[in-house]
């Protein structure tokens, strides 16, 4: 697995950041991280940050495989607020 590739299972795992502030993913341009929470699915989380599931699922492509699938406590990409 190359190093910057991300599973489900490693990325509570990747700190870091400013003044140290958890940053569970990689720095992405125009993204924020999101951490997903009980309860979340991608039609609420893709109605709060004003985007589509589809668009969700472009920024997620390496992280989220199944869009019925997600998994509270982890983080995605949503566009920058």
């Amino acid at each position: 697995m190359d190093n910057q590739e991300l599973n489900l299972n490693e990325m509570e795992e990747v700190t870091g950041g400013a003044a140290g502030s958890p940053n569970p993913l990689p720095a992405k341009a125009g993204c924020d991280c999101y951490k997903i929470l009980g309860g979340d699915n991608l039609t609420k989380i893709a109605a709060k940050f004003n985007t589509t599931i589809d668009y969700l699922m472009y920024l997620n492509k390496d992280i989220i495989t199944n869009k019925n699938f997600i998994r509270a406590g982890f983080y995605m990409y949503v566009p920058k607020a």
